[in-house]
């Protein structure tokens, strides 16, 4: 099942609390703190993006833009999923289903994941996972993002309040093993890495056959109106001048 866009949302935003409680709350207390947590952090960081672009700090002139849409990544997700993993021999995770979140200046995913027992798999709990998107760059034609897991939720569960309890804890200290089972973002890009210029050897003008490589990297990223705008910084030379045959 895919998360509805507004709990996506929600789940997300508990990532911006940094509130982990050590009791379980019930899954409609998590949505309306997270998502009252959202709306402030969203007006935080638009302000903070703003008042970097009236500074100057924000420079997109010279950077090639590009616009993900939310949709187009979801599809990506979807692609890679599901993935297992096991941790600490006792509990099994399925992420099953993966939402992006890019509202506010803020970069999420959000994923929908099925854990159980290993002895028994009778009992299980549908959970929600949500983690933040860092460390972008390119390579070999790809961007790429880390996610990097901060909040999770139990949903729904077939045990009993005493045991949801338990499974809670057990998820809780295991999150970082719990992430080996969560994918990287991976947006293929097609960016030519070397302009080639094969040369010109007839007529008045005359052009020596070589190569223009193209260094790009990761500028900065912006996520607004449910598109993340990845913007690059492009640097060309130096000229590689190749032989030719009568040399």
């Amino acid at each position: 099942m895919i998360a509805r866009p507004w709990l996506a949302l929600a789940v997300a935003a508990a990532l911006l609390s940094g509130a982990a409680c050590r009791r379980r709350e019930p899954p409609e207390a998590v949505r309306a703190r997270a998502n009252a947590a959202f709306l402030e952090s969203q007006l935080a960081s638009l302000e903070a993006l703003v008042a970097k672009a009236e500074a100057g700090e924000l420079k997109t002139r010279d950077h090639i833009a590009i616009g993900i849409s939310e949709g187009v990544v979801k599809e990506l997700l979807d692609a890679s999923l599901p993935q297992e993993t096991t941790v600490a021999g006792r509990l099994r995770v399925r992420i099953e289903s993966g939402t992006p979140v890019f509202r506010g200046n803020k970069a999420f995913l959000v994923f929908r994941a099925r854990m159980s027992s290993v002895r028994a798999p009778s009992a299980f709990a549908s959970v929600e996972l949500g983690g933040g998107l860092d460390e972008f760059r390119l390579k070999e034609g790809r961007l790429l993002a880390q996610v990097a897991l901060g909040h999770f939720t139990v949903l729904e569960t077939s045990v009993g309040d005493l045991a949801a309890d338990v499974l809670d804890n057990l998820i809780r200290n295991n999150l970082e093993a719990i992430q080996g089972a969560i994918p990287n973002l991976e947006i293929p890009v097609s960016l030519e890495q070397t302009i080639e210029i094969g040369g010109l050897d007839e007529g008045a003008v005359r052009v020596k056959p070589g190569a223009l490589p193209l260094q790009m990297a990761v500028a900065h990223v912006v996520p607004v109106n449910a598109r993340l705008w990845v913007f690059i910084d492009a640097k060309a030379g130096p000229w590689q001048r190749k032989a030719t045959a009568a040399e």
